[in-house]
């Protein structure tokens, strides 16, 4: 709120989860979705080593955008293990965090950066032997 000038993007990226220091999320990333369904123009870009996924807000919308074309995605643990200086064990490390950011330009020629992020999604799906449990009425 507050800026309808020029357009600029809406950049999303998956972090990590932790209360202490919110960063790039090392085993989840984002993922640009499209389809039919899709409404919503997006790309996505390398920040610093991270998928980020960049979304046009435009004056004419009033800066607003739906987020109809990102996913989670996550990394193969042996593509992790590869990587090095990766200590957190990826099986375990399931919660993340979606983070938005935009850059604002100013009048005096500085970039006024603005970032939130989500409550922790979390990210683990049941195994493929656990069935669904239904609680009777009786």
């Amino acid at each position: 709120m507050g800026y309808s000038e020029k357009p600029i993007n809406l950049q999303m990226f998956i972090g990590t989860a932790d209360d202490r220091y919110l960063r790039p999320h090392a085993f989840y990333q984002v993922h640009r979705i499209t389809g039919k369904t899709v409404a919503t123009a997006s790309q996505e870009i390398i920040v610093s080593s991270t998928k980020v996924l960049e979304i046009p807000l435009l004056p004419e919308n009033n800066m607003s955008a739906s987020i109809d074309c990102a996913g989670i995605l996550k990394l193969r643990n042996s593509d992790i293990e590869l990587r090095k200086g990766e200590t957190d064990i990826g099986r375990k490390n399931t919660r993340v965090r979606v983070v938005f950011r935009v850059h604002i330009p100013q009048a005096n020629g500085k970039v006024l950066s603005l970032q939130a992020a989500s409550i922790p999604v979390e990210c683990s799906q049941r195994s493929a032997q656990e069935l669904p449990r239904w609680r009777s009425a009786a």
